[in-house]
Formats: structure tokens, C-alpha cells, sequence
């Protein structure tokens, strides 16, 4: 219950296109009023929705929720479907569980609902429901591969935000600028006294400790690069992300940029087995993806010049561990795909193909090549296309911006050195992009 509030705020509200918060106040104060039933309380807090924090709260919808599972999943409690439209009626009735309805709208067993005055049918489908729906339920399960699960966490999905870390700008009188961070934002003004008193979890104070943000190169003498780009600054360079309010927000981006210079010399053929390999991966991550969509967290895979570039966004609390996962996956997928483990499906083939289609940057001979090469290729053949590119990789960048600390982002640099340890040595495919260069819209 705590992760579905926090999947309702994460979507209905930190990360939904809004107007500020001023703005939206205003305007709700006037619609709905202030204090009591509307706007606010005697303690001018902004109720959006029941916080996870609110125990009592918390407690009282899990019960509401098993009650209601309890009802649905009882045999002996009838099942009611309601049709207001004869032509429904008469064109889906009949079937395995549905009778088949001939009595005319206008005459018993059909009620008039009061409101509306619709004619609608409820038929009981008590007798025999259990069997019937076990057996539907089966199938479900035995031919599609579906069927109703327990509830489980998400490990990506906190149950509660943290208080975002600000950046504020220093100017200097000689010119330049300095930016300092808080390195350990209090998420409370005071001491939750109980459940009904929890204090919104994203309350910011000046309670905590400023420290200068580097905003230049943060390590040298290895292959692997990080920078880390202050959020909010519209004077930097970073990677485009969706419009959000002004308020400081929890939302954090990386870049992660596989360097090399073999893609500027792909041929057609190498060009669509570079691109199966991705599109089939996002197949292999399906579960992950899932993961992560739930958890507000969003990826892209994308060849350039300067090699590959995967890129992500995120709640700053789980999107490191996100990137972690996903790059150690990426290393499995061309083993899978050379052993047999891993089979690419039909529709990875026909993306390749569409996307060839719709590329307005290859020519009308490329795109046939591309074509030709994505229908004859076997799993083995975009496994060795995969493993041959990570070999060619000298080194990497990781590019940092939003809701995250430089020690985070320097944690997050030594996990993806040591990930790609194997494949950063490459000599003679060394290349040093530009970041506008690879900072490109997602």
C-alpha cells in the first residue's frame, strides 16, 4: 500500500507536467477554500493525497483493499454484470457463462435505473461460477501465460522520498560563479509526534550542510570521466529532460557513454546488427524496464559517432542501482545470445527493419542493406557484432545532473569502471567527444 501512495505521488505529482506550486495553491484555494474541508489545516499543511508516512491511514486502506479482494474472490457471493445498451445485449450474450438474453428491454427482468432511466439486465452467476472460472483461469494461466499473482515490493520504488538536495549559485563580483549543495537536507521541521501529525517528507529546512559543488572534470588518470552538471542551471549544458516546476525536485539523470570510434566506420550490415543487439536487449530487460516504469525511471540505448550511449532518469534515491543492474545486464546479453540461452524474437527483427525505414539519415541503398542483413542474421551473428563492440571500447564517460551529490556520482563512476573493467583498453579506438556531442535528446 505504501509503494502504491508512492507511486501515486511519484506520478500524479513530482514528476507530472504542473504549474508551480504557488500557482496551483492559488488556485485551489479559491475553488475549494481554506482550512477545514478545503485547502490546508490550522497547520497550513497541503494535503495532496494520504501519505505513506500515515500509519493509521496506511492501515485503513489495506483493509478496505482485502476486503474487497475477499468479496471478489468468494465463490458463493454472486456475480453481477450490468448492460444498459440493447445492442450490447442482444450481440454478446449467450457463451460459456453468459445466458443468452431474448426478453426485449421493456419487460421483466429488466430495471429501470433511476437517474438515467437506462434499462439495464443483472443476471446471477452463482451457480457453477466457481468451476467455470477456475477453468477460465487456467487456461489464462496454462496458454497465455498470465495469471494472478501476489502483490510484491518494488525494489525500485521507495516507499518514502527524501527531501531533494538543492544547489544555489554564488556570483562573484570579479565574474564566475560558485555553486554549493546540501549535502544532508532535514525532511522534517520537527519531531513526528504521531501518524495524524507526519510532516510532508518533502519540507525542506536550512537545517543541514552546504558544500562547494565541483563542476569541472571530477577524475583523471583512468579511461573512465565524470562530470557532474548542477540542476536547474540553464547556463550548463546537460541532457534535456521533460519540463518540470521549479520547486527543487528529486528527479536526477545519468549518461553513461561507452567510448569508441568503431560506429563512425560501420558499414550497413554492421550498422543492423549493432541495432539488433540493442532492440533485442530491451527485450531481455523486459522485466527490468517494467521495474523501472513503475519506479518513474526511463531508459535509452543509442549508437553515435563516439561509440554508445545509454541513458537514463530517475528518482535519485534507486536510479544508481537501476543503471548498475542494467549495465551488468548489458554485459550478459551477447554471452546469452552466443550460447543459444537467449532467442531473439520475430518483432525485434521487424523493428530493425521499420526503424530502417523511418531513418531519414541513410540512404535509400543502406536502408535495403540494413533490410537484407536483418533478415538473414542469426542470434549468433548479433552476439559476436555485441561482443566485438565492447571490445573496441576505450574507456567511458559519465555524465551526472539533477538530484545527485558528488560522492554518489563518483560511487556510480568506480561501479561502472569496475563492470566494464574487461572492455576499457581498447587501443587505437580512442576518441574524445565534445558533450554537446552526445548530450542530444533522448
Amino acid at each position: 500500500i505504501k509503494q502504491y501512495l508512492a507511486a501515486a505521488l511519484l506520478h500524479g505529482f513530482l514528476f507530472a507536467p504542473r504549474p508551480p506550486d504557488s500557482i496551483t495553491l492559488a488556485v485551489d484555494s479559491l475553488r475549494f477554500g481554506i482550512g477545514g474541508g478545503g485547502v490546508g489545516n490550522s497547520n497550513n499543511d497541503w494535503y495532496l493525497l494520504p501519505s505513506s508516512e500515515d500509519e493509521i491511514g496506511v492501515e485503513n486502506m489495506r483493509q478496505v483493499v482485502t476486503d474487497t479482494l475477499n468479496t471478489m474472490s468468494d465463490d458463493k457471493i454472486p456475480l453481477v454484470s450490468f448492460r444498459a445498451s440493447p445492442k450490447a445485449v442482444f450481440g454478446s450474450s449467450g457463451g460459456i457463462i453468459d445466458q443468452t438474453i431474448s426478453t426485449p428491454p421493456v419487460f421483466s427482468p429488466w430495471k429501470v435505473e433511476p437517474i438515467t432511466g437506462a434499462r439495464y439486465f443483472v443476471e446471477s452467476r452463482a451457480n457453477g461460477a466457481s468451476s467455470y472460472f477456475k477453468s477460465l483461469s487456467w487456461f489464462a494461466a496454462t496458454f497465455d501465460g498470465e495469471e494472478m499473482t501476489r502483490p510484491y515490493l518494488n525494489p525500485l520504488l521507495p516507499t518514502k522520498f527524501r527531501a531533494p538536495r538543492p544547489v544555489i549559485e554564488r556570483r562573484a563580483a570579479w565574474g564566475g560563479s560558485r555553486y554549493f549543495y546540501l549535502e544532508d537536507a532535514s525532511a522534517y521541521e520537527e519531531p513526528v509526534r504521531s501518524p495524524r501529525e507526519s510532516r510532508d517528507s518533502l519540507k525542506l529546512t536550512n537545517i543541514g550542510t552546504w558544500r562547494e559543488l565541483p563542476t569541472e572534470r571530477l577524475s583523471e588518470g583512468s579511461n573512465w570521466k565524470l562530470w557532474h552538471i548542477p540542476p536547474a542551471k540553464k547556463d550548463f549544458i546537460g541532457l534535456p529532460l521533460p519540463v518540470r516546476p521549479p520547486e527543487p525536485s528529486v528527479e536526477c539523470a545519468f549518461v553513461v557513454q561507452l567510448l569508441s570510434s568503431l560506429p563512425s566506420t560501420f558499414t550497413s550490415g554492421q550498422l543492423a546488427l549493432a541495432n539488433l543487439w540493442l532492440l533485442s536487449f530491451d527485450d531481455a530487460i523486459l522485466d527490468l524496464a517494467e521495474l523501472g516504469v513503475t519506479a518513474g525511471i526511463a531508459y535509452e540505448t543509442s549508437m553515435n559517432t563516439a561509440g554508445l550511449r545509454l541513458s537514463f532518469r530517475g528518482v535519485s534515491q534507486t536510479l544508481p542501482s537501476y543503471v548498475r543492474r542494467f549495465c551488468r545486464r548489458l554485459l550478459q546479453h551477447h554471452v546469452k545470445l552466443l550460447d543459444g540461452s537467449t532467442k531473439i524474437s520475430d518483432s525485434v527483427y521487424q523493428r530493425a527493419i521499420s526503424d530502417a525505414n523511418r531513418s531519414p539519415k541513410i540512404s535509400r541503398l543502406q536502408k535495403q542493406q540494413v533490410i537484407d542483413t536483418a533478415s538473414e542474421v542469426s542470434e549468433k551473428d548479433v552476439g559476436k557484432q555485441g561482443l566485438f563492440f565492447l571490445r573496441c571500447v576505450n574507456g567511458g564517460y559519465l555524465i551526472s545532473q539533477g538530484d545527485v551529490l558528488p560522492n554518489e556520482s563518483l560511487k556510480l563512476l568506480g561501479d561502472c569502471e569496475e563492470i566494464f573493467r574487461d572492455f576499457s583498453s581498447a587501443d587505437g579506438f580512442a576518441v574524445e567527444p565534445d558533450l554537446r556531442s552526445i548530450l542530444y535528446r533522448p
